[in-house]
């Protein structure tokens, strides 16, 4: 039954004895507001946050909820969704929201909406020692008989009569191992009865299928059950199985001790739906490490997340089941956490404002989360755990608080993302504002977790002491004395491979200002304070920028086929290896511009942008390059490569994910597209491929697979904050013969992605063409140092040779060169060049040609499962 008893009497004996312990707010007032039906997602959110604001539906908000916790969200969502607008008028009108961070894992960006509202308290995921395991127990041999610990799977349907005893077997088909294909009748045989032992990897990158799949599989072999391996101790995600035959996977621990029995086939094991939850286990090196699931977040408007909470392996009620409990993982278990904390805190200070009750929740963080069990290694930043594991006692006790003064709602002090040209300097505020009876003093520092060379946060003060009732103000500034000291220092927490290749990443520089308490202050009215130290995030993206820009016009004499395009400006040429900035451009055959599209409203509802978000799907420029014309000169005409080159009218969010940049290529000449070309992250990465297609054939299969700019993350191409980039595609995944004399192809260049226009049913953007380009005969092309290349290394006083074929160029119309700075500042990364043809200038005057940026060899580029094109159905993941 529900614990009706003094609180305060409760001991770690009496809590741990308990089926379900009591929650972080036992006695709040709970309100169930449904979004969700039974699976998928919703567009009900806005709907039930309007009734959380104003119940009775009478236009008054005195009825309004105090707290709102909401366990969803969506991976990559932007921060200007329209569900934030609703996140933001609960915050002003004095509800705390309280999100979930996600559970897409340790991605760039994908912590995603609507908890990226700054105004909102966004909760990361820890873990705690104590695990409720669910049990399989073993019968035999009897040297490692007893109950194991593990989990079950969650999709079976007869777990309230599931009692099953049998023996174990493997699969003997060497290629099969993990029961990913269907049972040979060898295995079918061997199984049928019996439970079968399937091999499963941990790592979601390189895992063969999902668990339903092999749940399948092991029904349609007559297995009575399925035993999955792992070599972890901790689970990083749960088990879907299917309805029809249950499933259980061992720890890592239990996996090694069962193997001997298992090759020696004397393992038998017992299932038992009641056997679920019923191993209790602790492990104190966990606490105080990430989930593994748990998102990064965000870098502006605010660094999310704001806090980290419990969230791995929680037990509580099972609805439906009467006193039954569930065990399960995921940010949304974390943020009830917090939201019971937040609750604690208004009812203790019912006069604070929301901005308030977060900083009290946010600043009295006392615990770092670390990157290795034990409290070892690098601790993880605000972007990923933002203050740290939250303090319950501590937010009740303190009645000091403090935030960014800049931001209002955000209470972390976000500098976000800078472009260093020059020497920089930029400040924040903090204020601190003292809600107790007594004065109160604190020690003032910055504590830094990841660094830049060339970048420092410094205090305006050592020491700040503030009067009861009253607000002092410190400020926080980030200086940057040397652009060139700057380096693409990666986070130490990341994992820079992934897929067996360097992945997109990104310079941060964060950490807290930490304000410790001291003793020594202490006056006024009333009993002393608790003195709590606090801590307020700092976070900074700082990356040099170019300025470099090629001439206005580029001048044919009449009949000539070369000209000169001078560089001129600002290069960036700093580090070595994975942390270098070299300031890159890539020079295309203009194919088309386009306008803005119109914002949304006032009527207007199609072929709109409905938010900032997706004025980076908004087209501007589209071009083409081919490399074929030098490779053939070269003798490697197999080597040639097809680019596509797309500038938008504002900076994309994150490519690949929310935006999806694609090309539809008809290269048959009969008007349907035969191939398409798009940006996309296989699951679980931040490796950014163009992706080609066939959409001539049964299920689309993928024929290429290229880094986006024709670079790996291990060179900085600057895909992070941008709105350029460069799509290839080898001429051979196309089917192009490249000895041949002419490959026309006609071309369409569209931007799909999350916000379209209301009335858009497309899930498009914005489209542009069709243009006409020959992959083998260009009207114009480029060349640099000789060998062929997508890019360039963008130095002044250099000077690339434009090759011009006049036949070629009338036909298709190639009057302009698109250039592309990838490195220049925002405004100022796409450039049109004129192609004229009055003087020329003596090719015995060129200047010293930029230095090519050595193309990625196709050998290098990962073998990938095959994605849905942007516009294809896709199907559900499994396991």
């Amino acid at each position: 039954t529900t614990f009706t008893g003094d609180y305060q009497q409760l001991d770690a004996d009496r809590l741990n004895s308990m089926r379900i312990g009591p929650g972080s707010a036992p006695k709040a007032l709970l309100y169930a507001l449904k979004v969700f039906g039974c699976a998928g997602s919703t567009a009900l959110t806005a709907q039930a946050l309007d009734w959380a604001l104003d119940p009775d539906g009478d236009g008054g908000f005195s009825d309004r909820l105090d707290v709102v916790n909401l366990s969803l969200g969506s991976d990559y969502g932007a921060p200007d969704d329209p569900d934030s607008l609703f996140v933001r008028k609960l915050a002003r009108s004095g509800v705390l929201p309280v999100f979930s961070a996600g559970n897409g894992g340790d991605l760039y960006d994908i912590g995603g909406s609507p908890g990226n509202t700054p105004e909102a308290l966004t909760v990361a995921s820890t873990r705690d020692s104590y695990v409720l395991r669910d049990g399989a127990e073993v019968t035999a041999p009897g040297g490692v008989a007893g109950l194991k610990g593990g989990q079950y799977s969650e999709d079976f349907a007869a777990y309230d009569t599931l009692d099953v005893t049998a023996p174990v077997v493997p699969l003997s088909d060497p290629a099969n191992r993990d029961g990913c294909l269907p049972f040979s009748g060898a295995d079918a045989a061997a199984v049928s009865g019996k439970h079968v032992w399937l091999e499963w990897d941990d790592d979601d990158a390189t895992r063969r299928c999902g668990s339903t799949v092999r749940a399948d599989n092991a029904a349609a072999g007559g297995a009575v059950g399925v035993l999955l391996t792992s070599g972890l101790q901790q689970f990083a995600a749960g088990i879907a199985g299917n309805a029809g035959v249950p499933m259980f996977q061992f720890t890592g621990t239990d996996t090694a001790a069962l193997r001997p029995a298992l090759q020696a086939g004397t393992l038998t094991v017992r299932l038992a739906g009641k056997l679920r939850m019923s191993v209790r286990t602790d492990d104190p090196a966990i606490v105080d490490t990430p989930s593994t699931f748990t998102s990064r977040g965000v870098r502006g408007p605010a660094v999310k997340p704001d806090v980290a909470a419990p969230g791995d392996t929680i037990a509580s009620a099972l609805t439906g089941s009467g006193n039954g409990t569930l065990v399960i993982s995921g940010t949304s278990m974390a943020s009830p956490h917090v939201a019971g904390i937040g609750a604690l805190v208004r009812q203790a200070h019912p006069d604070w404002t929301v901005e308030e009750v977060k900083a009290a929740v946010m600043t009295t963080v006392g615990a770092d989360v670390f990157s290795q069990d034990g409290q070892q290694g690098p601790i993880h930043a605000p972007n990923r755990v933002g203050a740290g594991r939250v303090d319950a006692k501590a937010a009740l006790d303190n009645q000091v608080l403090a935030m960014v003064q800049d931001d209002p709602g955000q209470v972390s002090a976000n500098f976000g993302v800078v472009e260093v040209s020059g020497p920089t300097t930029l400040t924040k505020t903090i204020r601190v504002l003292n809600k107790g009876p007594t004065a109160a003093g604190y020690s003032a520092a910055y504590e830094p977790i990841t660094t830049i060379p060339g970048v420092s946060f410094q205090l305006s003060t050592g020491q700040v002491s503030v009067d009861p009732g009253d607000t002092e103000r410190f400020t926080v500034t980030m200086r940057i004395d040397d652009p060139a000291a700057l380096r693409k220092t990666a986070d130490p927490t990341i994992e820079k491979v992934q897929l067996d290749v360097a992945r997109q990443f990104l310079a941060d520089a964060s950490g807290r200002i930490v304000l410790t308490p001291q003793p020594d202050v202490s006056s006024g009215a009333g009993a002393p304070q608790v003195a709590v130290p606090l801590r307020v995030p700092v976070y900074a993206a700082p990356k040099p920028v170019a300025d470099i820009a090629a001439a206005d016009q580029v001048r044919f004499s009449e009949g000539d086929t070369r000209a000169v395009l001078d560089l001129s400006g600002r290069g960036v040429d700093q580090g070595s290896g994975d942390e270098a900035y070299r300031s890159v451009l890539s020079v295309l055959q203009l194919g088309t511009e386009s306008p803005p599209l119109p914002e949304c409203g006032g009527g207007r509802a199609v072929d709109c942008t409905p938010n900032e978000t997706a004025k980076g799907g908004d087209l501007r420029h589209v071009g083409a390059a081919s490399t074929a014309p030098l490779v053939r000169i070269q003798g490697r005409p197999q080597d040639a490569v097809l680019a596509f080159g797309l500038t938008t009218w504002g900076d994309w969010y994150n490519i690949g994910s929310n935006t999806i940049p694609f090309v539809d290529m008809d290269t048959t000449g009969d008007g349907v597209p035969d191939f398409e070309t798009y940006v996309t992250k296989p699951a679980g990465s931040d490796v950014l491929l163009a992706v080609t297609t066939d959409l001539g054939a049964e299920g689309f299969p993928m024929v290429d697979a290229q880094p986006v700019n024709g670079q790996f993350g291990d060179v900085d191409i600057n895909v992070f904050d941008t709105n350029v980039i460069v799509l290839p595609v080898t001429l051979a995944a196309l089917g192009i013969d490249p000895t041949a004399a002419s490959a026309p192809i006609t071309y369409t260049t569209g931007v799909s992605g999350f916000y379209t226009g209301p009335g858009d049913a497309d899930g498009v953007i914005d489209v542009t063409g069709p243009v006409l380009f020959d992959a083998l005969t260009p009207g114009l092309w480029t060349q640099g140092g000789g060998d062929p290349a997508l890019a360039y290394l963008a130095r002044p006083g250099t000077a690339l040779v434009v090759n011009r074929d006049g036949e070629a160029a009338t036909e298709q119309r190639a009057e302009d060169l698109l250039v592309i700075h990838h490195h220049n500042a925002s405004g100022d990364r796409a450039q049109v060049v004129d192609v004229r043809v009055p003087l020329q200038l003596p090719l015995t005057q060129l200047p010293v040609p930029p230095v090519p940026v050595p193309p990625v060899p196709v050998s290098a580029v990962p073998v990938l499962p095959t994605p849905a094109p942007p516009g294809a159905e896709q199907p559900a993941p499994a396991g």
